[in-house]
């Protein structure tokens, strides 16, 4: 069962889960404020604001839309192996194989890097072509979408919160 890509977690593993962890528990995946998101880009503009305007396009300012955040999770092989990875970690904290923050800090660590190659493997979409103008590539010396100094792609992150 730990292997099948399709396993679930059954009620009994579910309730012990359920005691282990606050009802508070949570992580947080992408440009976070407080964590790297509110620092200045080069623009003036934090990073998280940067993220925004990337992630939703900006018509106005002619910025297409390239969700690196939301596609990242729109894909059914990285939705499949977030389950796997949620399944096996729940069973890890009901083991007292690790706690509750260990946990969530491996999957947010592992769902910051599926963003990160969302980027980097040019997998961002949106209703426009995923391709630089020549005038931007020209500017930057880069054709990769969403990457010109790496603040942004560097600011990409996890916090885990809860707890009392």
């Amino acid at each position: 069962m730990a292997n099948d890509p399709h396993a679930k977690i059954d009620a009994k593993t579910w309730e012990k889960l359920r005691e282990k962890l606050p009802t508070n528990a949570r992580v947080r995946v992408g440009v976070l404020a407080g964590a790297g998101g509110d620092a200045k880009a080069s623009s003036g503009i934090t990073m998280l604001e940067l993220a925004a305007i990337h992630e939703f396009g900006s018509p106005a300012a002619g910025i297409p839309e390239r969700s690196f955040i939301r596609s990242t999770f729109d894909r059914e092989d990285v939705r499949l192996r977030l389950n796997m990875m949620g399944a096996r970690l729940a069973r890890a904290i009901v083991a007292n194989k690790m706690d509750w923050t260990q946990a969530l800090g491996m999957l947010g660590a592992w769902a910051a890097s599926q963003i990160k190659s969302t980027i980097k493997n040019r997998l961002t979409t949106g209703p426009d072509p995923q391709e630089n103008r020549p005038a931007t590539i020209e500017k930057k010396g880069s054709d990769l979408p969403l990457v010109d100094t790496g603040r942004l792609i560097n600011a990409i992150t996890w916090l885990v919160t809860g707890g009392s």
